[in-house]
């Protein structure tokens, strides 16, 4: 069973999904992020096959059910990063691993290089680490980033059923319309006639200011000090697998696990990855 819960950091809520009812700071927890324009749903068929440990799943800031940032603020990995600290004091956590997914995992890599005390380990799906463009990019960067600020500012148009939903992000995306719609139903909410909304902030798809380039990437990488394990999808993006290749020497002694998915691997092969998860998590928690 899960629970709906919210946690209250000093800038902002965070609506959270969680397989206990009152989260003990004591205990071995999983903490999960879920990837760009998802939401704890993500790991809602995960969750339930790690009763071993205590598992929070939170929408994070602007997804889900979560607050939005102020108006104005915009959505920096930095910032994603800050979140994650201002949540593990919030909770009290001392003896805790981090489980992301995409750019949930990019989050989690940038907090895990500050290396925090209770940190006991880190599983990225179908991520490694920051993406990157080179310096000389940075003044085409900045440009994007203004023009796609300037758009945000327009009305969104409102979906008209969940059918169509759906079918919209399956057309960009490998998911399968049940996991699509196991998704996208927790990023949405009905007015007071019924009509649907988005919950989520338009301002997540306005375009990074700024993206670190390859050396400044390898050097978060590089200061991750906890037990770390990548889980890939056989079918999963084709343009992390050339990255770890690029990252050969960061990830040298990182174990990684494949199994039959796409970029959604874990709800794909639910079952499996469940499996590997509670296998290294508790590795983990014992050392």
């Amino acid at each position: 069973m899960l629970y709906e819960t919210q946690i209250k950091l000093p800038h902002l809520s965070l609506a959270a999904l969680a397989n206990c009812e009152v989260i003990d700071p004591r205990k071995p927890t999983l903490v999960c992020l879920h990837g760009f324009l998802d939401n704890a749903n993500s790991f809602a068929t995960l969750m339930p096959l790690l009763n071993n440990y205590q598992c929070v799943a939170i929408d994070m800031a602007g997804h889900g059910k979560s607050e939005h940032r102020s108006i104005d603020a915009y959505y920096h990995l930095s910032d994603y990063a800050y979140d994650v600290y201002q949540l593990i004091v919030t909770l009290q956590l001392r003896n805790f691993a981090l489980l992301g997914h995409s750019l949930g995992a990019i989050v989690s890599s940038l907090y895990a290089s500050t290396k925090p005390k209770g940190l006991r380990g880190f599983i990225a799906i179908e991520s490694c680490g920051p993406l990157t463009q080179s310096a000389d990019t940075t003044a085409a960067q900045l440009r994007e980033c203004f023009i796609s600020r300037a758009k945000a500012n327009k009305a969104i148009i409102q979906p008209r059923n969940i059918e169509a939903v759906v079918k919209s992000r399956c057309a960009v995306s490998d998911l399968s319309p049940k996991h699509a719609q196991q998704i996208m139903i927790r990023n949405l909410k009905t007015d007071a006639v019924g009509n649907l909304q988005w919950r989520t902030d338009k301002r997540l798809r306005t375009n990074s200011a700024m993206r670190m380039t390859e050396e400044q990437a390898s050097s978060v990488l590089a200061n991750i000090e906890c037990p770390r394990l990548l889980i890939l999808g056989n079918q999963g993006f084709a343009k992390i697998k050339a990255a770890i290749a690029l990252r050969d020497p960061v990830f040298l002694d990182v174990p990684i696990s494949t199994f039959e998915g796409g970029h959604h691997v874990h709800l794909e092969s639910v079952t499996p990855v469940a499996n590997c998860i509670d296998k290294y998590c508790a590795h983990f928690f014992k050392s």
